[in-house]
C-alpha cells in the first residue's frame, strides 16, 4: 500500500472520529412540531399577531390539554384544582372558569338588586317606625328627624322630610307615608312589591326573605340568590362547590367553548412553550404529562385523554425514535442479504455495509452541524428520508464501483490495476452522479420549509461519494479477490437482451406510448390539490386520538375556526359596532357558515344591552380597539370549499384581517407553490444539461429528464390511487415534492450508470453498445432498483401517514424505474438520442 492510500486513510479516520462525535449529539436538534410560520406579508400573519398581542390568554402556553368524557362541572373542578399544584403550570381554563364568570356576572347583578331592595326596605319600613319612636320620646320633630337619618340611605332624604313633616302636621301615618313616596321613583318603591313589612326585622329576613325577593325580581331560583347574596364567588365556592355547580346554569353558549356532546376540554397553561426542550432533547412540559393523569386519576374515574401539542410531540418523539431503529436494521439486513446473493459472497456486503454506515454517520453529524450553524432545530422528518437516500446512493456507488472491480478481475487483470480501472470509469460516473444528486438537493435550500431537507442531504451525499472513490477502492483493491469469497466465478452474465433489442427496433412507438401514459398519470397527480394539513397524517396515539375526540364533540373546525381580527386606530365607537354587525350579518348569509361570534350580534342597531355588554367584552383586544370575529363552518377547515369559503369572506372586509388555520393554508399556499412550481421546472433542466454536458448529446439529458419524470408521476398515481387520495382535499405537498426531488437524484443515478457503460462500448465500437451496455449494467441495475425499492419500502411501517405515503412512492417508482423505463423506455430514448453516433462507431 503506497503512501498516498495511508494519508487518505488518516484524513478519513479523523473525519469520522468528528463525525462520530456531532453525529451523537443530533437526535438532540430535532424538532417535533409541525407548526409552521407565515409569511410576514399576508393578511393571516397580522391576523395571528393581533391575536397574540390583543387576545393573550395571559397565563402563559397552552400546550397540554385534557379531554374528559362524560364528567361533571364538579369533577372538573377537582380536577382543576389538583393541576393548579403541579409545577410548571401556570393556570387552566375549562368549564368551572365559565360559571365562575357566569357567577361573577350574575353575583354583581344580585348584590346590586339585593342592595336596592335592603335600601328599599329600610327607608321605607324602618325609618318610619324610627322617627314616630324618636318624636314620642324627643317631641322635637328635627331632633326625631336627624337621630331617624342615621344608617339610613342617603338618597331617600326626600322620603325622611316629607313623612315627618306630614305627619307632625296630620298626625295620619297612611297620609304622611302616601306623600313621603310620592318623591321616589319606581326603583326606590320596590321593597313594596317584594317585601313583606311583617317579616322584615326578623333575623330570617336576610338568609330568606331577601334572598326570595331578590330571586322574584331577577326571575331566577331563591337558592341561586341566597347561594351569591352579599358572598364573594370565591367564598360561595369554598363554602360548598357542590352547591356552586348543581345550582348555577351558565348560558349553552357560553359552556360551548369547553363542553359539548358529553364531552368537556380542560386547557392547561404552562410556563414554557410546547417546543421547548432540555439540551438533551426532552420536552421540558413533557415531564408535566404523567403529573396531569394522576391528577385526573385521582378524582375523576371516567375516559379521559391527555392531548395537545405537548404529548403528541412527545409520543411522537419516542415513536419516531421506535421506528427509525426498526427502519435501520430493516434496511440494513435487507442489503445484507441482497447484496451477499449478487455478489454470491460474505465479505463484500460487509464492506458495503461498512462504508454506507460510515456516510450515514456523516449524514447524522450533518444534522448536528446545520443545526448549530443556522441556530434552529431540524425537522425530524428530515432523518429517515436521509438515511434512506445516503443507503440508496451509497449502495449504488458501491455495488457499481465493485461490480466494475469483478468485472476486470474476470479479465485477468492484477488487483490494483482493477481497482485503478473501476475508478477511472465507474468512479468518474459517480462522481457525475454525486455531483447531480448533490445540485439536486442543494437547489432546495432556498424553498422554504424544504430547506433544510435539501440542506442535510444535499451537504451529505459528498461524503458518500469521497467515501465511494477514495476510501473503499483502498479496502477492496487492498483485499483484491477475497472482496468476493467464497465466489470464484467473476464472469458477468447479460440480462434483459431480448427486452432491448425489441425496444431499440420499434423505438418511435415504445416512446410515444410511454409519452400518453406519462401524460394521462401526470394529469391525474397535477389535478390532485396539495394541502398543509400535518395533522391528518399523525398516528393513531393516545394524544392523537384526545385530538380526534375533541373534532368528533365539537367538530373539526372547533380548534380551527376563521378568526377575523378589526383593529382600529382609535377607540371603539358606536358606527365601528354597527359595521362589524353588518360584517357579522353579511359572513352568517354565506353558504358554509354554521356559526358567527362576535361582540355584537348580527344587525346591531347601536343599543347596548347587558347581552350586547357581555358580547362585547368577550371578543374585544386588551387595547380596547381590536374586536375579534369567530367563525365556524360547516366544511372540513383544510377542503377546498372551505378555503373558497375564507377568499369570500376575504372579499367582504378590506378593514378586517382574515386568520385561523384555513387562512393559514391559504397564506402558505400562495407563498410556497410558486417555488415549488419553479424547483418542479428547473430541476429537470438542471438534469438534462449535466447529462447532456456528460455525454455530449443534448436529446439524451431531455430524454433522461423525461424518463424519470414518467417514473414519478406513474408511481404518485398509484399511491394516490392506492390510498384513496380525495379530490377535495388533496395530499400534503411534502409528499410530492418530496419524492420528484428525490427520485430526481437517485434515478439520475441508474441513467449516468448506463450511460457511462454505453459510452464505452460506443468507444470501443462495439457493433449495438445500446443493447451491450444495457445488458451488461442490468444485473447491478436491478440489484440497486431492488436495494433502492426496499430501502424506501421500509418506510411503510411507519405509523406516520406522510412517511408511508412518501416511502411506498419512492419504492414503486424504483421499482418501475428498474424494471419498466430502465429495462423498455430507456434503449427507445437512446436508440432515438444516439443514432448518429452508433452509425459513427461501426
Amino acid at each position: 500500500m503506497n503512501r498516498k492510500f495511508i494519508v487518505t486513510i488518516i484524513v478519513w479516520v479523523l473525519i469520522l472520529l468528528f463525525s462520530m462525535y456531532l453525529a451523537s449529539q443530533s437526535f438532540a436538534h430535532l424538532s417535533y412540531n409541525e407548526n409552521v410560520t407565515l409569511p410576514s406579508n399576508s393578511k393571516a400573519f397580522i391576523a395571528t399577531n393581533l391575536l397574540s398581542k390583543y387576545f393573550p390568554s395571559g397565563s402563559g402556553n397552552n400546550s397540554i390539554d385534557i379531554v374528559l368524557v362524560n364528567s361533571t362541572p364538579y369533577e372538573d373542578y377537582l380536577i382543576e384544582q389538583k393541576l393548579l399544584n403541579i409545577p410548571l403550570i401556570t393556570n387552566v381554563s375549562g368549564v368551572p372558569n365559565v360559571y365562575i364568570s357566569y357567577a361573577n356576572f350574575l353575583g354583581k347583578v344580585i348584590n346590586e338588586t339585593g342592595s336596592l331592595l335592603n335600601e328599599s326596605a329600610y327607608a321605607l319600613y324602618i325609618f318610619p317606625e324610627k322617627f314616630l319612636f324618636l318624636l314620642n320620646e324627643t317631641h322635637n320633630e328635627t331632633l326625631a328627624l336627624s337621630e331617624a337619618e342615621k344608617g339610613m340611605p342617603s338618597s331617600y332624604s326626600s322620603f325622611y322630610e316629607n313623612f315627618a313633616n306630614t305627619y307632625v302636621k296630620t298626625e295620619n301615618y297612611t297620609l304622611a307615608f302616601e306623600v313621603g313616596i310620592s318623591t321616589l321613583n319606581k326603583t326606590q318603591l320596590i321593597a313594596l312589591a317584594f317585601i313583606n313589612p311583617q317579616g322584615f326585622v326578623t333575623p330570617e329576613y336576610v338568609e330568606k326573605q331577601l334572598p326570595i325577593a331578590t330571586a322574584k325580581v331577577l326571575n331566577i331560583s331563591p337558592q341561586v340568590s341566597s347561594l351569591l347574596l352579599f358572598k364573594s364567588v370565591n367564598n360561595a365556592l369554598e363554602s360548598d362547590p357542590k352547591a356552586f355547580f348543581r345550582l348555577l346554569n351558565p348560558p349553552s353558549s357560553l359552556l360551548a367553548v369547553y363542553s359539548k356532546n358529553h364531552t368537556d376540554v380542560i386547557l392547561i397553561y404552562t410556563k414554557y412553550s410546547a417546543t421547548a426542550v432540555y439540551p438533551n432533547g426532552t420536552f421540558i412540559d413533557e415531564q408535566i404529562v404523567p403529573q396531569v393523569k394522576e391528577s385526573v386519576k385521582e378524582v375523576f374515574n371516567g375516559t379521559f385523554y391527555v392531548t395537545g401539542e405537548t404529548p403528541v410531540f412527545a409520543e411522537l418523539s419516542q415513536l419516531q425514535n421506535e421506528y427509525d431503529a426498526i427502519t435501520f436494521i430493516l434496511i440494513f439486513a435487507f442489503l445484507l442479504v441482497v447484496t451477499a446473493i449478487y455478489f454470491r459472497s460474505i465479505l463484500a456486503p460487509i464492506i458495503t455495509l461498512i462504508t454506507i454506515s460510515l456516510s450515514i454517520i456523516s449524514g447524522l453529524a450533518m444534522v448536528t452541524l446545520v443545526s448549530l450553524v443556522t441556530k434552529q432545530q431540524i425537522d425530524f422528518q428530515v432523518i429517515e428520508p436521509m438515511i434512506a437516500v445516503i443507503m440508496g446512493v451509497g449502495t449504488d456507488y458501491s455495488i457499481f464501483l465493485l461490480s466494475r472491480f469483478r468485472e476486470e478481475l474476470s479479465k485477468g487483470v492484477d488487483k490494483w490495476k482493477a481497482m485503478e480501472i473501476s475508478v477511472k470509469t465507474s468512479g468518474k460516473a459517480i462522481l457525475i452522479s454525486g455531483t447531480t444528486v448533490t445540485i439536486v438537493f442543494l437547489s432546495m435550500t432556498f424553498i422554504p420549509f424544504a430547506g433544510q431537507w435539501g440542506l442535510i442531504i444535499g451537504l451529505s451525499v459528498p461524503f458518500a461519494v469521497g467515501i465511494a472513490v477514495t476510501l473503499l477502492p483502498i479496502i477492496y483493491g487492498a483485499l483484491g479477490k477475497k472482496v468476493f469469497w467464497p465466489s470464484k466465478e467473476f464472469k458477468v452474465k447479460p440480462r434483459f437482451e431480448k427486452v432491448a433489442k425489441l425496444s431499440t427496433s420499434k423505438p418511435v412507438i415504445v416512446f410515444v406510448i410511454a409519452l400518453v401514459i406519462g401524460l394521462i398519470a401526470g394529469f391525474y397527480v397535477f389535478s390532485t390539490p396539495l394541502n398543509l394539513n400535518f395533522q391528518s397524517y399523525l398516528p393513531n396515539t393516545p394524544a392523537v386520538q384526545g385530538l380526534n375526540v375533541i373534532n368528533k364533540a365539537f367538530g373539526e373546525n372547533y380548534l380551527n375556526p376563521v378568526l377575523v381580527v378589526f383593529n382600529y386606530s382609535h377607540s371603539i365607537t358606536i358606527q365601528d359596532l354597527i359595521q362589524v354587525g353588518k360584517f357579522e350579518a353579511e359572513v352568517s348569509k354565506l353558504n358554509g357558515v354554521e356559526e358567527v361570534f362576535g361582540p355584537v350580534p348580527p344587525n346591531f342597531n347601536g343599543t347596548i344591552t347587558p347581552s350586547v355588554l357581555s358580547m362585547f367584552k368577550a371578543n374585544v383586544g386588551n387595547n380596547n380597539r381590536t374586536l375579534l370575529v369567530t367563525i365556524i363552518p360547516s366544511y372540513k377547515y383544510d377542503s377546498i370549499q372551505a378555503y373558497n369559503l375564507v377568499k369570500e369572506i376575504q372579499s367582504l372586509t378590506e378593514t378586517g384581517y382574515v386568520g385561523g388555520t384555513t387562512a393559514d393554508y391559504l397564506a402558505f399556499m400562495d407563498y410556497l407553490f410558486p417555488y415549488y412550481y419553479t424547483l418542479m421546472l428547473l430541476l429537470p433542466v438542471v438534469l438534462a444539461i449535466i447529462v447532456a454536458i456528460f455525454i455530449r448529446s443534448i436529446r439524451i439529458g431531455i430524454g433522461v429528464s423525461l424518463s424519470i419524470i414518467l417514473t414519478i408521476v406513474s408511481a404518485l398515481a398509484i399511491v394516490y390511487l392506492g390510498f384513496r387520495v380525495s379530490p377535495n382535499v388533496g395530499i400534503l405537498f411534502l409528499i410530492p415534492i418530496a419524492v420528484y426531488v428525490l427520485m430526481m437524484g437517485l434515478g439520475n443515478d441508474y441513467s449516468i450508470f448506463i450511460l457511462s457503460r454505453v459510452k464505452e462500448e460506443i468507444e470501443n465500437g462495439e457493433k449495438d453498445p445500446i443493447v451491450k451496455g444495457l445488458s451488461i449494467s442490468a444485473n447491478t441495475i436491478t440489484a440497486l432498483g431492488v436495494i433502492l425499492a426496499f430501502s424506501f419500502g421500509a418506510l411503510a411501517i411507519n405509523p406516520i401517514k406522510s412517511i408511508q405515503e412518501l416511502g411506498l412512492a419512492i419504492a414503486l417508482a424504483a421499482i418501475l424505474d428498474t424494471f419498466i423505463v430502465r429495462t423498455i423506455i430507456y434503449p427507445a430514448i437512446l436508440k432515438i438520442s444516439l443514432v448518429k453516433r452508433v452509425e459513427q462507431s461501426k
